[in-house]
């Protein structure tokens, strides 16, 4: 995928499967999975999802959206159709569809507006206008207000000060500074970020920049400085860091640099935003997903309810096309006409304090996010794995838990996980209090009220180390997960070289290499774990997962280990070595070091 015709293509071939879809069934309710909103709302997704590719195609080639999908909006929008898409309530998903029809609205008059007679026009006004007479959660969905009441008023209709203004006003409350929003909850800092605050304020900065002109300045500067650390998420080659709840928007990851080249907004060169888009696109169309029955089922890269939220239904997938909003801009375009560039030149280093986040690449095609004080408070299913592991990276992936019994169920991944020997494993979840810097992150946590856990995290050369300071009322078995690989299918002539020793664990499939090394503290050696299938947000093989274990008594304890992952066989010769001395911590390595100061 390199050109707009790819990417038209691409959009035409899964609106053809809507359409054919609604001929052959009328339609598009899938029945093996559902969600807490019902099976109803998910075929409204379903049909309105798509059109923030279609109706972005349209645009630029001056012409209606699809026919079948225009019907099925005037069925869904006449009160007195058996197909009528309801009344809503409070913290309604149709709230979160209406927003497309909002931009459809935006565009030009022939994508949707004068395709309507008079009366369904009345209609379409009607329905949508419930979105200020319910009430929404304090999150990224009061743009979906937001981007509706703008779009009513693009074809005549009254704009609601009151309900604008205070949706505006939330917006304005979750915003951290530096570019940052937090959605909703004061801890969840994630891609809603990107496509679901600054992806919407940049279309409000671009269709009211004459009628709100301060407030859109406002938003185009925001997104500037968020350009600068959200680069820091993706890799040389295209992908993202998984991280966080809803990874089924899969290539939505790239929307926020689709919605800077269609207002036209230029943190970095417009070669260097189309190609984060396009080598992101290209990663998406090698997933198996992408093909898989002409539709985007849930799942990151491959198909699987695990790793999902409530809410999540095939169709919701399509919130991906945000990204494909590209293809309004008309093919003279300068974005159509130059060529792609690799990233710009990065740190090595980058602390995104507002993300709680210390990003480090040591090779511009691996990313690794260090996390500390992430959580969503808003408890989305598996939060633990999606926000509170120690780090997170495009290479391996992280980890679901089929359970929290078993260490094969947990597969804890970047997890400290503990238990009171009964294989009922618990691990860090929220943070009690942090402390970001430079060289390392910091955190205390506990996973029973009684149980004080301080730890450090310290990136250092290809390593990192890990360190937990242990105040315990009770005995706990402890296991330390480094990063996991795929276990090799030996049908295919593929074996994993494994290793266990008295303190240390190292797995290898010949392209990912992944170990564990004791520093301090781990008693009983180091054991490479075989977890359940389709744990892994990246693959759906059963998964290797070097671990250590320790053993925890009643008092003060110490774990220190060393974590090395990457593409290349790690030097075991040269694991950094661990001194504790009165005021901190000191790691050498060779001619490096680097002392960390024991915090509180």
């Amino acid at each position: 995928m390199q050109t707009k015709n790819d990417v038209n293509k691409f959009i035409q071939s899964y609106v053809k499967h809507v359409e054919d879809k609604l001929h052959n069934e009328n339609q598009l309710i899938f029945d093996y999975t559902d969600t807490a909103y019902g099976k109803g709302i998910t075929e409204i997704e379903s049909i309105l999802r798509p059109l923030w590719g279609e109706a972005s195609l349209a645009h630029s080639e001056n012409r209606p959206i699809n026919k079948t999908i225009l019907n099925k909006i005037i069925d869904g929008i006449d009160p007195l159709s058996t197909k009528y898409w309801g009344v809503l309530s409070d913290r309604d998903q149709r709230a979160v569809e209406m927003a497309v029809i909002g931009y459809a609205l935006l565009l030009n008059e022939i994508v949707l507006w004068d395709n309507l007679t008079i009366k369904q026009q009345e209609q379409l006004v009607d329905w949508l206008l419930q979105i200020n007479h319910i009430e929404l959660p304090n999150n990224n969905w009061h743009f979906f207000r937001i981007i509706v009441n703008i779009g009513l008023e693009k074809v005549g209709v009254s704009l609601n000060i009151e309900k604008q203004n205070e949706s505006l006003q939330v917006i304005e409350s979750l915003y951290l500074g530096n570019g940052w929003y937090s959605d909703g909850s004061p801890n969840q800092m994630d891609y809603y970020v990107s496509f679901g605050f600054h992806f919407f304020s940049l279309l409000y900065a671009y269709f009211m920049k004459e009628k709100d002109a301060k407030r859109s300045e406002a938003y185009k500067e925001r997104a500037l400085i968020f350009a600068k650390d959200f680069i820091y998420w993706f890799s040389s080659k295209g992908d993202a860091v998984p991280f966080g709840r809803s990874m089924t928007y899969k290539f939505a990851q790239s929307a926020f640099w689709s919605a800077l080249a269609f207002c036209d907004i230029k943190p970095f060169r417009t070669e260097v935003i189309k190609g984060i888009i396009f080598r992101n696109l290209r990663w998406w169309r090698k997933q198996p997903i992408i093909e898989y029955n002409n539709f985007l089922p849930i799942g990151y890269t491959y198909p699987n309810l695990i790793m999902a939220e409530g809410y999540n239904s095939p169709g919701s997938s399509f919130w991906a096309f945000k990204t494909l909003i590209i293809t309004a801009l008309s093919k003279d375009h300068t974005f159509w006409k130059v060529n792609e560039e690799p990233l710009p030149l990065l740190n090595e280093r980058k602390l995104l304090k507002e993300a709680r986040m210390l990003s480090v690449r040591p090779e511009s095609d691996q990313v690794y996010l260090y996390t500390s004080g992430q959580y969503s408070k808003s408890e989305h299913l598996h939060n633990a794995e999606k926000y509170a592991k120690f780090v997170y990276s495009n290479l391996f992936g992280f980890n679901i838990a089929h359970s929290n019994y078993l260490r094969s169920q947990v597969a804890g991944d970047s997890m400290l996980s503990l238990s009171e020997y009964d294989d009922l494993f618990r691990f860090r979840r929220e943070c009690a209090q942090i402390s970001l810097h430079e060289s390392y992150l910091f955190s205390e946590w506990y996973p029973w009220h009684n149980v004080q856990i301080r730890t450090y995290l310290i990136p250092f050369n290809n390593w990192h180390i890990r360190i937990h300071e242990i105040n315990s009322t009770r005995e706990l078995q402890a296991i330390e997960g480094a990063f996991s690989i795929p276990k090799p299918d030996v049908l295919k002539g593929a074996n994993a070289e494994i290793h266990e020793e008295e303190n240390s664990s190292y797995v290898s499939d010949g392209n990912l290499y992944s170990t564990i090394t004791n520093l301090h503290g781990y008693d009983n050696g180091g054991k490479v774990i075989t977890t359940e299938p389709n744990t892994n947000i990246l693959t759906s093989n059963p998964i290797l997962l070097p671990s250590l274990e320790a053993n925890i008594l009643q008092g003060n304890n110490l774990l220190v280990s060393a974590i090395y992952g990457g593409t290349q066989p790690p030097v075991l010769e040269n694991v950094p070595r661990f001194f504790r001395e009165r005021h901190g911590f000191r790691v050498v390595q060779g001619e490096s070091e680097t002392f960390v100061q024991r915090e509180g």
